[in-house]
C-alpha cells in the first residue's frame, strides 16, 4: 500500500498553508480557522463539558467503539443526520444526498491475508445514509467513526448546503497537500468506501503505525517538535497514520480554536465524538473471573482496568442479593496484562465479602473514571451457606410490649427473685439499669411516667417477682406507678411489712447510674473487675455497652461528654466499687482525651470505639465476648428494644449488636461467623428491622 488517507485535517490544513489550502479554506474561514487539523465547522462544547485534560493522546477510541460493523442502521443514520443538519438548502446535505455506487469485492490484504473490506453491492442513487451504513459493514468500521471523520474533514454532517467539492472531498481521502485529489476519488461514494477501506488497511495489512511506543509530530513545522508516547490499540493507531499529528498542550488547553504549532484534526475527532455519541474510549474494561461461596461470605476474583486512567486502580462495585461493596482493582493479576499497553498487570481485585443467605447472582461492575460509563464485568451464580439455624424475633406492638414478649420468651417460671423497671420515655435510667438487670438476671420492664401498661401488670403477675426494683425518680416514674406495682402478685415484704417495691434513683441521669451501681457494688459487696463509662447525653453507646458489662458483671457509669475533668462523685465511686480497669466506650467527639486522661488516673483506661454506632458496637463486643453460641440484634435508630434485649442478652452470656433496620453491618456478621454462633434474635418488629436484617443482608 502507498496511499493514504489525506493528511488533511492534519498537513492538508496549516498556518503556513499552500496557496491552493488557503482558497479553499477562504470559503469557510468565517466559520473555522486555518490551522492544522481544524475542521470547516469548529466543534462546540456540549453537556459533557469537556476539558482537554481528559484527552489521551495513546488511547484516543477504543477498538470495540472503532471496529464496529453494527454500530448503527440505516434508519439511526438518517436520523441522526436530519437532526444534525435540520432544513436543507440543496440537496448535497447528507439527509437528502443520493449517489451512484458500484460494486466492490472482497479486498484482502496481500501481506497478511487478512479481509481489508468485504463485498459492497452497488446501486443507483443510493441515499448517503444507505452508503454510510454498508460500507460500515463492509469494512468493519463503525458508523459513528464515519460520521465524526465526514464532519471533522469537510463539516459535511451539520452543513445544510454544502458545495460540490465539499463533497467530492467527504473523507479528505487521497488529497495531498502537495498534487490535486486523485480523479477517481472524487465522488461521496469513492471517499466513504476508500477512506474507510483505508482507516482498516492498517491493522488488517500491518500498514504504517502500529500500537506501540511511536514519536507524533505536532506540526508538519518539525521545530514544533514531537511527542513520544505508547499508542496503546489499533484504532488510535489508525488514526494518527490518517492524520499524523496529535495536538500539543496549548491546543488541548483551547478546545475550541487554535494554538501555536497546533494540530487540531485528532484532537477534534475526539471533541466530535465524545459531543455526539459519549466517551469514545472511557469505558473500563475487565472480568470477574471466579465467585466461591463459604458461610455468609463470598469470595471474588478479577480484574478491571480503566483506559482513562490506566495508571490508577479501578473501583469495581460487587453485588449480590441485598448487598453491595466498592473493591480497588490494585493487586496482580496476570489476565490484565496486555489489556491496555503500558498499563501493567497490578488491575486485579480479590477479596471475601459478607454476603445474604441464599442462592444469588454475584455481580461485578467497573466504575468508569472520566469519560465513559460503567461496564458489568460478568455475574455468577453462587448459594451462600451459613451455620445460623435460626433468626427468630421478638417483637410487640410497641416498646412496652417488646419488653413483655422478651421477657415471656425468657423468664416462663414465676416466682422469679427481682424485676427491674425503668421509664420507656428516656434511655438513661433504663440504660444504667440494663447491665444491674444482666448481672442478677432478671428481666427488665418499662412503663410511662403516668401508668403501668395492663400488658405490663398482668406480665408481672404471671412473673410474680419476689422484688420489684424501679429506676429512676418520681418525675420518670410517678407515684402512682409505684403504688399500682406494689399490687404485683408474688411480692414479698419488706422490713416494714410493705410490698417489697424498691426506688433507686439519683438527682440526675449521672447521679442515678452511680446509685444503681451502689445498689450491687458497694461495700462489702465483691469488687467488679471493671467499669464501663459511656456519655449519658446519647443512646447508642451506652446500650451497646450496657449488655457487655451485664456479662462481665461490671457497672455502667453514664458521665457528661462536655465536662473537662471527671466529676469527683464519678471518681469516689469508682474507687469506691475498687474497679481494676475502665473500658471508656465512645470516640473522641463523645469522650474526650482529657476526660480519658482523668479516668485512666483512677484505673487503666483503655477506649473501645468505631467509626460509626455500630461499629462501636461491634468493637465492644468483640472486646467482651470470646466466643458466643448465639446473638442478639437490634435496631441502632431507638432505644427501647435494645435496653430491654440487652438484659436478656447480657444475662445469657450473648453479645447484642446495633443494626440499621434493612441490613446487618458487615462487622457484626463478621463476629457471629467468628464465633460460630448458631442463632440470632432480632428484636423489635419489621418497623425497627426488616426483612432485610432478618435475611442477614450485609451493609
Amino acid at each position: 500500500m502507498n496511499g493514504f488517507g489525506r493528511m488533511g485535517n492534519s498537513a492538508r490544513r496549516g498556518a503556513t498553508a499552500p496557496p491552493r489550502l488557503v482558497r479553499i479554506v477562504s470559503l469557510v474561514l468565517t466559520a473555522s480557522l486555518a490551522t492544522i487539523g481544524l475542521v470547516a465547522v469548529q466543534p462546540a462544547l456540549q453537556a459533557q463539558a469537556l476539558d482537554g485534560s481528559q484527552f489521551n493522546a495513546g488511547y484516543i477510541i477504543d477498538d470495540s467503539n472503532f471496529y464496529d460493523a453494527n454500530a448503527m442502521s440505516q434508519a439511526q443514520i438518517q436520523a441522526f443526520l436530519a437532526a444534525k443538519e435540520g432544513s436543507c438548502t440543496n440537496s448535497n446535505c447528507l439527509q437528502a444526498l443520493t449517489a451512484e455506487t458500484s460494486s466492490k469485492p472482497v479486498v484482502m490484504s496481500t501481506s497478511t491475508g487478512n479481509v481489508r473490506c468485504g463485498a459492497y453491492s452497488g446501486g443507483s442513487l443510493e441515499p448517503a445514509a444507505a452508503i454510510i451504513f454498508k460500507v460500515q459493514q463492509a469494512c468493519g468500521i463503525s458508523a459513528k467513526v464515519i460520521l465524526v471523520t465526514l464532519q471533522k474533514e469537510e463539516g459535511l454532517v451539520t452543513a445544510k448546503g454544502p458545495s460540490d467539492a465539499a463533497v467530492s472531498h467527504a473523507m479528505g481521502y487521497a488529497c495531498p497537500d502537495t498534487a490535486p485529489c486523485a480523479l477517481a476519488s472524487l465522488s461521496f461514494f469513492e471517499q466513504v468506501y476508500q477512506g474507510v477501506l483505508q482507516l482498516n488497511t492498517y491493522r488488517a495489512a500491518k500498514f504504517g503505525k502500529q500500537p506501540g511506543l511511536q514519536s507524533i509530530a505536532y506540526n508538519p513545522n518539525a521545530s514544533c517538535g514531537a511527542k513520544t508516547f505508547v499508542v496503546s490499540n489499533y484504532a488510535t493507531a489508525a488514526l494518527y497514520n490518517y492524520t499524523p499529528y496529535t495536538p500539543n498542550d496549548a491546543a488541548l488547553a483551547n478546545l475550541l480554536g487554535p494554538a501555536p504549532c497546533g494540530a487540531y484534526g485528532n484532537r477534534n475527532f475526539w471533541v466530535y465524538y465524545n459531543n455526539w455519541f459519549g466517551g469514545p474510549t472511557g469505558n473500563p474494561q475487565g472480568a470477574l473471573q471466579t465467585s466461591v461461596a463459604a458461610d455468609n461470605t463470598v469470595t471474588v476474583t478479577g480484574w478491571a482496568v480503566d483506559p482513562d486512567v490506566p495508571s490508577s486502580a479501578t473501583s469495581v462495585r460487587v453485588s449480590g442479593n441485598g448487598w453491595s461493596q466498592v473493591l480497588s482493582a490494585n493487586s496482580a493479576n496476570p489476565a490484565s496484562q496486555g489489556a491496555l499497553a503500558g498499563a501493567g498487570t497490578n488491575h486485579g481485585f480479590s477479596a471475601t465479602l459478607f454476603a445474604t443467605v441464599g442462592t444469588q447472582q454475584v455481580c461485578a461492575v467497573a466504575i468508569n473514571q472520566g469519560l465513559g460509563t460503567d461496564v458489568s464485568l460478568g455475574c455468577q451464580s453462587v448459594t451462600v451457606p451459613t451455620k445460623v439455624a435460626s433468626t427468630p424475633r421478638i417483637g410487640g406492638t410497641d416498646r412496652y410490649d417488646t419488653a413483655v414478649q422478651i421477657a415471656k420468651a425468657n423468664f416462663t417460671t414465676p416466682g422469679i427473685p427481682v424485676v427491674y423497671i425503668a421509664s420507656g420515655e428516656n434511655f438513661p435510667d433504663a440504660l444504667s439499669a440494663v447491665p444491674i438487670a444482666a448481672a442478677t438476671g432478671a428481666p427488665l420492664l418499662l412503663v410511662t411516667s403516668s401508668s403501668v401498661p395492663q400488658g405490663v401488670l398482668d406480665e408481672l403477675n404471671a412473673l410474680q417477682p419476689k422484688r420489684i426494683i424501679v429506676v429512676g425518680g418520681a418525675q420518670a416514674i410517678s407515684p402512682a406507678d409505684f403504688a399500682a406495682l406494689t399490687t404485683v402478685a408474688g411480692l414479698a415484704k419488706n422490713g416494714s411489712g410493705a410490698p417489697d417495691v424498691v426506688r433507686i434513683q439519683g438527682t440526675d441521669r449521672y447521679q442515678t447510674s452511680i446509685a444503681i451501681g451502689d445498689s450491687l457494688y458497694a461495700p462489702p459487696a465483691a469488687h467488679p473487675a471493671m467499669a464501663y463509662v459511656a456519655i449519658g447525653e446519647n443512646f447508642p453507646d451506652a446500650i451497646s455497652a450496657a449488655s457487655a458489662a451485664g456479662y462481665t458483671k461490671s457497672p455502667l457509669v453514664l458521665i457528661d461528654g462536655g465536662a473537662s475533668v471527671v466529676p469527683a462523685d464519678i471518681a469516689a465511686a469508682l474507687k469506691r466499687w475498687g474497679v481494676s480497669k475502665i473500658t471508656v466506650v465512645g470516640g473522641v467527639d463523645a469522650i474526650s482525651d482529657q476526660l480519658l486522661a482523668g479516668l485512666n488516673a483512677i484505673a487503666p483506661a483503655t477506649r473501645v470505639s468505631g467509626t460509626d454506632r455500630y461499629a462501636t458496637s461491634v468493637a465492644i463486643n468483640a472486646a467482651a465476648f470470646s466466643s458466643a453460641a448465639g446473638a442478639y440484634i437490634a435496631t441502632g435508630s431507638n432505644y427501647a428494644d435494645g435496653l430491654t434485649g440487652g438484659a436478656v442478652a447480657g444475662a445469657k452470656g450473648n453479645p447484642m449488636f446495633l443494626s440499621p433496620g434493612s441490613c446487618v453491618p458487615q462487622g457484626a456478621i463478621g463476629q457471629i461467623v467468628t464465633w460460630g454462633a448458631t442463632s440470632l434474635t432480632l428484636l423489635g418488629g419489621t418497623a425497627a428491622l426488616g426483612p432485610g436484617a432478618q435475611a442477614l443482608n450485609p451493609c
